[in-house]
């Protein structure tokens, strides 16, 4: 009898071990990227990204559809507008990464959006959706004020670390980069390369997807102010990056804006300005991959050698994979 109790008992205390453990081993069991990562938003890649087509319900006055995400001269672009006929009010898009993402340097370049009552958000999340503890790390734009980003996390459904960083700038007006570095004893947040804020309380510890939503709050008004149902709204990214050692010393956040590169000679062409406007963009990008999957048979540029990136006689993907790369500034020049 003594011995069925004592293994009675064991069994018990497994069972409880495995519902306590059972969501943390999954949290790990998962896909995490441990490895650098870039993604450039030419255009939606099902292979990586995800738009979400469900609705949070909560503090969220919208239902999230695959529409009100798009991609348009290098940029992904979501989009608020009304929802007619359907449970909510309003549809908005969320995009999001099917791997998970641990301890690192995240990255994104984003224009947020102005109004009142909206939030612009880039963030690191799993929860309960993925069996795991809610762990969350917000870089968050409130469109009351768009002068001003909002740094907060969550580590076990526990946060309470808001704080408002003024920016010196409005992030509606122009693209510029933001950024955290997660590591286990603190969050470094960062603003056009530049640190500006450290927590050290609560830290998360449970991988996260890479997250971009847009959304208007419901019952918050005392924090986002009351929605005024303006609409279409967009907020737009550029990219998004991740390193898993931090910030990289040797390829420093890029500055607000892309510089591209001029010739010695101003008479000559542009390397990689394949529509022919004097700079090098996200619209070269874009017009590069068309050419690649033969939706046009030339660009606009009258010379069409300019495609030709790394000279070596030929327009093919490695052109197209060098300017991407001096695009995020992984190189200096073309």
């Amino acid at each position: 009898m003594k011995n069925r109790v004592i293994s009675l008992l064991m069994a018990s205390l497994l069972l409880v071990l495995s519902v306590i453990v059972a969501p943390f081993y999954k949290a790990e069991a998962a896909t995490v990227v441990n490895t650098p990562f870039v993604a450039v938003f030419s255009n939606f890649d099902s292979s990586q990204w995800e738009k979400a087509d469900w609705a949070n319900g909560s503090v969220f006055n919208c239902v999230w559809k695959p529409s009100q995400v798009t991609f348009s001269n290098g940029k992904m672009i979501l989009t608020l507008d009304r929802e007619y006929g359907g449970s909510y009010p309003y549809k908005s898009g969320e995009y999001r990464s099917k791997s998970f993402f641990g301890y690192g340097y995240y990255e994104v370049r984003m224009k947020a959006a102005k109004n009142v009552g909206i939030v612009s958000s880039f963030f690191t999340y799993t929860g309960p959706s993925d069996n795991n503890p809610w762990d969350e790390i917000d870089i968050e734009f409130l469109g009351k004020d768009t002068t001003k980003a909002q740094f907060n996390w969550y580590k076990n459904e526990v946060g309470g670390n808001e704080y408002l960083h003024n920016l010196g700038f409005d992030a509606s007006q122009d693209f510029h980069t933001y950024g955290f570095e997660w590591r286990p004893d603190y969050i470094d947040f960062y603003v056009d390369g530049k640190k500006v804020y450290r927590g050290t309380r609560n830290i998360p510890v449970t991988p996260g997807k890479i997250m971009m939503n847009l959304w208007p709050g419901k019952g918050v008004d005392e924090w986002l102010g009351r929605y005024d149902g303006r609409t279409p709204l967009q907020a737009e990214y550029e990219y998004v990056k991740y390193y898993p050692n931090g910030v990289p010393q040797d390829n420093p956040t890029p500055t607000p804006t892309i510089a591209p590169s001029t010739p010695t000679n101003p008479n000559l062409p542009l390397k990689g300005d394949v529509n022919g406007d004097g700079h090098v963009n996200s619209s070269d990008y874009s017009l590069f991959k068309r050419y690649l999957l033969r939706v046009i048979d030339r660009f606009p540029v009258g010379d069409q050698s300019v495609a030709d990136v790394n000279r070596d006689g030929r327009i093919d993907s490695t052109d197209l994979t060098m300017l991407k790369r001096y695009l995020i500034r992984a190189i200096p020049s073309l």
